[in-house]
């Protein structure tokens, strides 16, 4: 196919997705001229990682997980790419193997936007330039939220804040939502870094509390309002919720003398001021 087929082949392709339709037209229709068009089956691997590739990708139609696998086989989920995205840009730009293991989760189609071609469309259109600059921000805003997820959520936080993330307003009530998975349960887990069973424990136990219904991959919210203030409450509502430890009389002695002890090797330090602690709520509030 030369570049006047990929031209009209692919030219429509970009029109639908807003990011590229934005473009000026000449700018879009040279990039189209430089596209490769691809239909995988599911399962079908498009990037190995430690495997060059000499361009972007552009989700037509389908999905795509982006993970890291270690040497035992074990797999971190990082991204399910959904239609209008774009992948692999650090290795096209960087001009370095693909860092990622990226496969198809159901038949997808997809652009190969050849590098050779997009670099020259951004020398002649800084409109490019500016959209890439605003695809690898996102992209490094969502690796940001995901480490601040792993590192200081909890399991119920996460898996709300994936809820509340994903939801899908109802105009008529827009207090309510609905949102599908965007993949099977154990895929949607794994980029929460959860397991399966622990993904599927919280979901229940909120929907066991009214806050969302679920009938398989489709969860309807009937209140985001009341779900992001559960969230909210959460770690407190942990904490009250935890059992007592149970001990004896000679325990709590010897505890209590240890305490004691320390004490007076190690002066206790003055109280952080309250302004100082971490907040319990892992929503952002808008700054005064």
């Amino acid at each position: 196919m030369n570049a006047i087929d990929r031209e009209k082949s692919c030219l429509p392709l970009l029109e639908s997705t807003p990011a590229f339709a934005a473009l000026p037209s000449a700018a879009l229709r040279y990039l189209a001229a430089g596209c490769h068009r691809r239909s995988v089956r599911r399962g079908k691997v498009l990037c190995e990682r430690g495997q060059p590739i000499d361009g972007i990708y552009f989700l037509v139609d389908g999905r795509v997980k982006l993970s890291i696998l270690s040497r035992d086989g074990a797999e971190r989920v990082l991204d399910i790419v959904l239609p209008g995205r774009t992948f692999g840009e650090i290795s096209a730009f960087l001009e370095r193997p693909c860092p990622l293991h990226a496969e198809a989760l159901v038949d997808s189609s997809l652009l190969l936007i050849d590098m050779e071609r997009l670099r020259d469309t951004i020398s002649r259109w800084p409109a490019v330039a500016n959209l890439m600059l605003v695809i690898l921000a996102h992209r490094a805003e969502h690796l940001i939220i995901d480490l601040e997820a792993c590192c200081l959520h909890s399991a119920a936080q996460r898996v709300a804040g994936l809820l509340l993330r994903e939801a899908v307003a109802d105009p008529r009530r827009p207090d309510s939502a609905r949102l599908t998975l965007p993949a099977a349960k154990t895929v949607v887990a794994s980029s929460l870094n959860l397991s399966a069973e622990t993904f599927s424990r919280e979901l229940h136990g909120l929907a066991n509390r009214g806050f969302i219904e679920i009938e398989r991959r489709e969860i309807r919210i009937p209140s985001l309002d009341r779900l992001r203030a559960d969230a909210c409450r959460e770690p407190l509502a942990a904490r009250a919720h935890k059992p007592p430890t149970s001990i004896d009389a000679d325990q709590a002695t010897r505890a209590s003398t240890d305490i004691l002890e320390q004490n007076q090797d190690h002066p206790a330090q003055p109280p952080i001021p309250s302004s100082e602690h971490p907040r319990d709520c892992w929503i952002k509030q808008p700054p005064d």
